[in-house]
């Protein structure tokens, strides 16, 4: 039992010895690596933003159109109310 315990302390203690100081900075490589992957995932998020405002576009521009120009016509209207004839 008592081997068991010393292998699971060394093992422990040479866990927590790997990891390191979160101050230490990164090497070259490491860098390219978080660089890689960040890129990668900002083109990716680039097409998803570009498709749904294309949707967006074809969807949602012509109602909102359709309510600026009818707001539009009846502030006319209630201007030509005013007019004196």
């Amino acid at each position: 039992m008592s081997k068991v315990c010393y292998f699971l302390l060394l093992f422990t203690a040479c866990c927590l010895l790997a990891c390191g100081s979160p101050s230490t900075p990164l090497d070259a490589n490491t860098r390219m690596r978080i660089d890689s992957i960040a890129n990668a995932q900002i083109a990716k998020a680039q097409v998803e933003h570009d498709s749904l405002c294309k949707a967006a576009e074809i969807t949602q521009l012509p109602h909102l159109v359709d309510s600026i120009k009818k707001i539009r016509l009846r502030e006319i209207e209630e201007q030509l109310k005013t007019v004196p004839k």
